[in-house]
């Protein structure tokens, strides 16, 4: 096994030699900063450059119409009125990273919990919350190509937010926002999949936990949420 000497060809090899970056994160501290930059910047960018390109009143109107389906005119107008776009814009990034922190939190408990009896783990919370970004870096690929493809897109273009998930089978099938499936097949993303081999991964190199029972514990946290999913749209 290649031996990981440093973050920066950690940040690489996850891609290709998970085990190893695992391995050596097991004995190293302060590694974790730089996924953690690189996954909350990656992961807010591309909704800042998509509300700077997208026909905004169109926007507001769809979105309107899918989620408020019974609002009068006039409410509907003192909605728009209280957002601008710039706002927006902004309050992708802040709650954005918000959103990612909060997750990573919820996970990282998860990992911390199911791992508590093992003999092999002796790995804390802020251990696990640092591992959740080096499982959560598959998300670069995807937001490149959704910042490739947002800039690729004409200024006041009328396109579907799903190009914010390039590699999720909402935006392969083109699954339009008025369908109530969009947001379940908005979640069922190729990075994910990823994600959870990470994860599987890290509890296999952390724990006594077999490769199997460590892609069912890394694979749960992803069905439970598309369960409540599923159970939100039907």
């Amino acid at each position: 096994m290649t031996e990981v000497t440093n973050p920066i060809q950690a940040c690489n090899d996850i891609f290709l030699k998970p085990n190893a970056v695992f391995k050596a994160l097991a004995e190293k501290d302060n590694w974790s900063w730089i996924p953690f930059f690189i996954v909350i910047i990656t992961a807010t960018v591309p909704s800042y450059l998509y509300f700077g390109v997208v026909d905004f009143d169109w926007y507001q109107n769809t979105s309107l119409a899918t989620q408020m389906p019974d609002a009068s005119p006039a409410e509907i107008e003192n909605i728009k009125a209280m957002s601008s776009q710039s706002l927006v814009q902004t309050m992708t990034l802040i709650a954005g990273s918000i959103f990612m922190l909060i997750i990573v939190a919820i996970m990282s408990l998860y990992y911390t919990l199911v791992t508590r009896s093992d003999e092999k783990s002796i790995h804390s919370y802020l251990d696990w919350f640092g591992a959740q970004w080096w499982m959560l870096l598959p998300i670069v690929i995807s937001s490149i190509i959704s910042c490739v493809l947002i800039l690729l897109t004409d200024a006041g273009a009328q396109v579907s937010e799903a190009i914010l998930a390039p590699l999720s089978l909402g935006y392969i099938f083109g699954v339009e926002p008025s369908s109530q499936w969009f947001r379940v097949m908005i979640g069922l993303r190729l990075e994910t999949i990823w994600s959870i081999y990470l994860g599987a991964v890290c509890l296999s190199q952390w724990t006594n936990f077999t490769m199997r029972k460590s892609v069912i514990v890394a694979t749960i946290p992803t069905v439970l949420l598309l369960v409540v999913s599923l159970a939100f749209t039907l």
